[in-house]
């Protein structure tokens, strides 16, 4: 019987205050992985930290920071072409149980209509599920309320059936690449995750939560800072016109944008008639990428790998 092959992709940038954690619990992983790190031109001697430490580890090493979506992307065309059955995506500042990416392949296998398979997120301490996602399992209208009632009598399923999961910890069978690509290169960081699965749905797949497998997710020490806000802002905009479910128009989105600013400046509302204004000139900028994205994203093959 054919061993298959399963390749690991982290995206690190100055995160050594996680490393051993991470590549350590995959050491341990009960199922072979190949581990594939993508520097995204870290400051902190993690290449040589990498290179010292986790020698296994194939290290691709970027001279500018690519972002999370393109750093991702040159993994995952190593992968491919490596005849990867199955890719997991963790972050820097993730780890995993042993038992968590084999169980992930298995609950796969009895269910493939999903193309995005993720454990449950949990906090470092594994006291709590991870805040962002427990945001997410909250609301029924993105998971099925199945899986509330389910925890709470323990008696869960392998699989519940989500519409967003963060991309800390994703299974990607190959079908998946094949069929849907890497990540959209329109976004450097932030959006990437929720344009993906837009296109995941696009075609006809399904996104999945395993509550029965964990990852550790230490998003508690991230620094957020004002630069993350803002790009939260403007990649919310930009995941609307990129979503090939709907029809968004540019043009009609900037009119009606471009009136209600001139209202609000009559108004004396400066700072909302500014963001108006700012909002506009954005989506109009991109205006042909947004189309070309559109185009390339719609195709049933592994666009921009």
């Amino acid at each position: 019987m054919e061993i298959e092959k399963l390749f690991v992709i982290i995206v690190t940038f100055n995160g050594k205050q996680w490393y051993d954690r991470c590549f350590q619990s995959l050491r341990q992983s009960s199922i072979p992985v190949q581990i594939v790190v993508v520097d995204n031109a870290s400051t902190d001697n993690t290449v040589s930290y990498i290179h010292s430490e986790f020698p296994e580890v194939y290290l691709i090493e970027s001279k500018i920071n690519l972002g999370f979506g393109q750093g991702n992307n040159k993994g995952l065309r190593y992968a491919l072409d490596q005849g990867a059955d199955y890719v997991f995506l963790l972050n820097q500042d993730a780890w995993i149980e042993p038992d968590t990416i084999n169980e992930l392949v298995r609950i796969y296998k009895e269910n493939t209509e999903y193309g995005i398979l993720s454990p449950m997120h949990l906090n470092a301490n594994k006291t709590a599920i991870e805040k962002g996602l427990m945001h997410y399992i909250a609301d029924y209208r993105i998971t099925t309320s199945d899986l509330i009632n389910d925890l709470y009598f323990r008696r869960t399923r392998d699989i519940y059936e989500t519409q967003y999961v963060n991309a800390a910890a994703w299974l990607l069978p190959r079908k998946t690449l094949v069929t849907v690509g890497g990540f959209d290169p329109i976004f450097f960081h932030y959006g990437e995750d929720d344009n993906y699965m837009l296109r995941i749905k696009y075609h006809g797949l399904k996104i999945g939560i395993c509550p029965k497998m964990s990852v550790c997710h230490d998003t508690e020490r991230r620094e957020i800072q004002k630069t993350y806000i803002d790009l939260t802002s403007k990649n919310c905009l930009l995941v609307r016109f990129t979503d090939i479910n709907k029809n968004e128009s540019v043009s009609r989105f900037i009119r009606y944008n471009m009136r209600n600013a001139l209202l609000k400046g009559l108004k004396i509302n400066f700072h909302s008639a500014k963001v108006l204004f700012n909002e506009s000139v954005y989506i109009w900028k991109l205006r042909r990428q947004i189309e070309y994205s559109k185009i390339q994203n719609c195709k049933k093959t592994n666009s921009w790998l």
